[in-house]
């Protein structure tokens, strides 16, 4: 009977074993095609966003084309209509071959690629991060400021981060090594180029009637900067532009493709600080604060009278 009992034991062993196994074996299976699901979907995924860039560059590249076509034709009937009225011949074949020109350009420098707006705003961030680094090794406590500076060739502005938080702006021409040093220590710091230079160059190439020379009407120099913003380089949605008081502009900006507004050398208000110091020829200074209905509002200041409120 002893014999009998442990013959059952072992048997309700074995099929206890083999149960339990059948079970692993059965986990494994499903956690096995869980994964093979899983892995089936972010391929899917994948695709799909693949499929979805390639329609954005097809929509975008369409989009020019269209408008391309659009200044053909009407520059065709431009000069068509030159033909049905020479009175005003000479106005029609100058607006038919202006459009005609223009249609040809756009169709044939329809941009091949377009860089996804998350990807300029990770650049940007992490170029703030470094500055971040840069002045957090460097114990550098004073606040940014945008100097003109004399360069190898021409005027160029630089981006001076003070060491001390109660600073003199240096010289323009010591402006030109990163780390600025000087018998005074008040003048230490780091300068650097800043992010809206390229900017700022590429807007004076495209916009031949800017005129950086308004120093009796700032208000015409911060409109046309804010157009650059919106227009020619897409940053923002609006920018309006105000002028406060005597060499103070505040800009409403809407619609920004960066967050991180606040932070140092943005390249929206980095490009007006650039801007501003440029055309002034004066040491200016950018603050941000959020506001209602917009998205960030941006202060610029700009020359030395104004220095004693920015330490």
């Amino acid at each position: 009977m002893d014999v009998d009992q442990d013959i059952n034991e072992m048997d309700s062993e074995d099929s206890t074993a083999t149960s339990t196994g059948a079970n692993e074996e059965s986990r494994a299976t499903g956690n096995n095609e869980t994964i093979a699901e899983l892995q089936g979907q972010l391929e899917l995924v994948q695709a799909e966003n693949e499929r979805l860039r390639q329609e954005y560059v097809r929509a975008q590249q369409t989009q020019y084309r269209r408008t391309a076509i659009g200044f053909v034709v009407i520059g065709l009937v431009a000069i068509s209509g030159a033909v049905l009225f020479p009175s005003a011949r000479e106005i029609l074949l100058a607006l038919g071959g202006t459009a005609t020109i223009a249609g040809v350009l756009t169709y044939y420098l329809t941009p091949e690629k377009f860089v996804v707006a998350t990807v300029g705003e990770t650049l940007t961030a992490t170029l703030q991060s470094t500055y971040d680094t840069i002045r957090s090794e460097l114990d550098l406590q004073g606040k940014p400021v945008y100097v003109p500076a004399i360069g190898a060739d021409e005027v160029s502005t630089r981006l001076f981060l003070p060491q001390q938080r109660e600073y003199t702006i240096p010289d323009a021409n010591t402006l030109t090594d990163m780390f600025v040093l000087s018998e005074d220590p008040s003048q230490w710091g780091i300068a650097v180029r800043p992010s809206g230079a390229g900017l700022f160059e590429e807007f004076k190439s495209a916009a031949v009637d800017f005129d950086d020379q308004s120093t009796g009407e700032p208000i015409r120099v911060f409109e046309q900067l804010a157009d650059g913003v919106v227009e020619q380089f897409e940053l923002a949605n609006q920018v309006t532009a105000t002028i406060e008081d005597e060499k103070r502009c505040v800009l409403a900006v809407t619609g920004s493709t960066y967050r991180q507004q606040d932070k140092i050398d943005h390249p929206i208000p980095s490009f007006i600080a650039v801007g501003a110091a440029t055309s002034f020829d004066e040491p200016t200074r950018i603050s941000v604060r959020n506001a209602e209905n917009r998205d960030f509002i941006i202060e610029c200041q700009w020359g030395t009278s104004a220095e004693e409120n920015w330490n």
